[in-house]
């Protein structure tokens, strides 16, 4: 007897083993964001995300790239990201779209205990956290976090910065940040200071790495990952609660583990790279074909002149190429150098020789 109820024990819990990560959502999960395109590019930050500002391709965030923090709810954020940077910032752009959104009324005291002030606000909070250049992670921090960048929306649109993890505390006057509230979604746009980010890397580190925004620049590399906090009223609780926390984890984590199995919050979960693109070019040169309409003088077939009845020189129209030079310069808006034509026109001259010959003669002139 006692051997059947402990085979029925051992059964039950294999079974919930089974169970449970696809309670929890892992059979939608079909792998990380992996790598994606950071443009050079200065985007206003006025909440309004169009696609003529610089930012990148739009990244879709749901539950094929997003797993739930925990339990077995499945994932239901639905959203997009864009990204931007240049030697200042880091520019992000979001829009959330979900069943129920809450606005945030101050600081967070939700669950309580040593996780209670991890998204800043108490009320939905959309969180970006990163390691340039894999630097903490390269470092040995890999179950460790880097510094939470926690936005919340208020009351009247107004979006505010909280910093988790190290140097807590809110940062709305060094990170400018605007969003708004929408039916069934709500989107910001947010600048955070290289020079911020790398300090908070310091000292997350407690000094052990070090990081200069020169170094962050064309060709490198920014493993990041976003952290949803879904916070909803709870009748039975007559409070709000943490509903879930959804994060953009990897594949497969640093370590050789599982993402779907590991704490999506540590560093070696991170599922996004972010790929810093092409700094502008200065004063970068290329050839361009063009073409000019110029007049030269009809000659006959022994190369004569012609004239017409009153003795003056018969001319035509003629169609000259000519090559004008494209020169590139250096901007902050709008992810692509600014490009500025220099034209040459092309005009050919008519003249007579003294011999009778008219030679046609073509000149470039640069405005």
């Amino acid at each position: 007897m006692m051997k059947r109820i402990f085979l029925l024990i051992l059964c039950s819990v294999m079974l919930c083993g089974m169970l449970l990560p696809v309670l929890a959502g892992e059979e939608d999960f079909k792998g990380e964001i992996g790598d994606i395109g950071c443009p050079w590019g200065a985007p206003a930050i006025d909440g309004n995300i169009t696609d003529t500002e610089g930012w990148s391709a739009v990244q879709p965030l749901n539950k094929e790239n997003t797993d739930g923090g925990w339990g077995a709810i499945p994932v239901e954020v639905e959203g997009s990201l864009r990204t931007a940077y240049d030697t200042e910032y880091l520019y992000i752009a979001a829009e959330i779209i979900l069943p129920e959104i809450s606005l945030s009324e101050g600081e967070d005291w939700i669950d309580g205990g040593e996780t209670g002030n991890m998204p800043g606000w108490d009320g939905d909070v959309f969180v970006f956290t990163l390691d340039p250049l894999n630097k903490l992670l390269d470092a040995g921090f890999i179950s460790d976090t880097s510094v939470w960048y926690c936005f919340g929306i208020f009351e009247g649109n107004v979006i505010r910065t909280y910093r988790t993890h190290a140097n807590d505390g809110e940062i709305s006057d060094i990170v400018s940040a605007k969003g708004k509230l929408t039916d069934g979604s709500w989107c910001l746009e947010a600048a955070i200071p290289w020079e911020t980010i790398c300090k908070d890397v310091s000292d997350i580190s407690y000094g052990d790495v070090e990081i200069t925004p020169e170094e962050i620049t064309e060709g490198r590399e920014v493993t990041c990952a976003m952290i949803y906090y879904d916070r909803r009223y709870d009748p039975e609780a007559t409070e709000r609660i943490t509903y879930h926390r959804y994060v953009t984890i990897a594949t497969t984590c640093a370590d050789g583990t599982e993402g779907i199995m590991a704490t999506p919050w540590m560093l070696k979960a991170y599922g996004i790279h972010l790929q810093l693109g092409e700094l502008p070019k200065e004063g970068g040169v290329t050839t361009v074909d063009t073409t000019a309409d110029a007049t030269e003088a009809v000659t006959d077939e022994k190369g004569n002149a012609v004239t017409d009845e009153k003795g003056n020189k018969v001319t035509q129209k003629v169609t000259a190429k000519t090559t004008t030079k494209k020169a590139t310069t250096g901007t902050a808006t709008g992810g692509n150098a600014a490009q500025t034509l220099d034209v040459g026109i092309a005009v050919a001259f008519g003249a007579l020789a003294a011999s009778g010959i008219g030679l046609a003669v073509s000149k470039k002139r640069r405005k």
